[in-house]
């Protein structure tokens, strides 16, 4: 009979874990229609990152969710950037991911949204550029304290997500060194300095 009651609480306990993340699960359908980049919010979302989260849902500049989708980046004249934020048709926000890394580990490309949802001031600022590599850089390393093993995949953004956080550690959890490589970037030399 206590054998039983076991087997029924475990039972139950379990049921209501399914169901409880269910529950917690957001809807980003208002962000993206595709697969990898809902999973990379809810990877987001497993870290409890709520500050990207809630900018990505509504809560930035323009009150709206922001839509984010993969893009030859390159036939956009972006070929340079890994992801870039811009202002939609409709007025609204759109994270342009590189299609490049469709392959690449859904951590990854989290951190790069996480990094684009920084620019939804829309400042065009060096400072607002060091804090968008500095939310990329945390949410690479919170990553890979749960999950050693990303670290190790031969993809290129996550080749320069390794580079960026041994900077970080580096420079004693500072943005010293990426700052200066902000800095001397021709790609970003016309952000203005507040």
């Amino acid at each position: 009979m206590k054998m039983m009651s076991r087997v029924v609480v475990l039972f139950s306990a379990l049921i209501l874990m399914i169901f409880s993340n269910s529950v917690l699960a957001a809807d980003y359908t208002a962000n993206t229609k595709q697969p990898i980049l809902t999973e990379a919010l809810y990877k987001l979302e497993a870290m409890n990152n709520r500050k990207v989260l809630d900018v990505i849902q509504g809560h930035n500049s323009t009150n709206r969710p922001i839509k984010i989708m993969f893009r030859n980046l390159e036939a956009l004249g972006y070929g340079t950037c890994e992801a870039v934020t811009a202002k939609s048709a409709d007025g609204g926000l759109v994270i342009l991911i590189s299609s490049n890394y469709k392959t690449a580990p859904i951590e990854a490309i989290a951190c790069l949204i996480a990094h684009e949802s920084v620019h939804h001031e829309n400042t065009k600022t060096y400072e607002e550029e060091v804090r968008a590599w500095n939310t990329e850089v945390k949410t690479w390393i919170a990553f890979t304290q749960v999950n050693p093993s990303l670290k190790t995949s031969d993809s290129k953004l996550v080749k320069r997500l390794n580079y960026l956080s041994k900077l970080y550690t580096k420079d004693g959890n500072q943005m010293t060194t990426i700052a200066s490589l902000i800095a001397n970037n021709p790609a970003y030399s016309s952000l203005k300095r507040s």
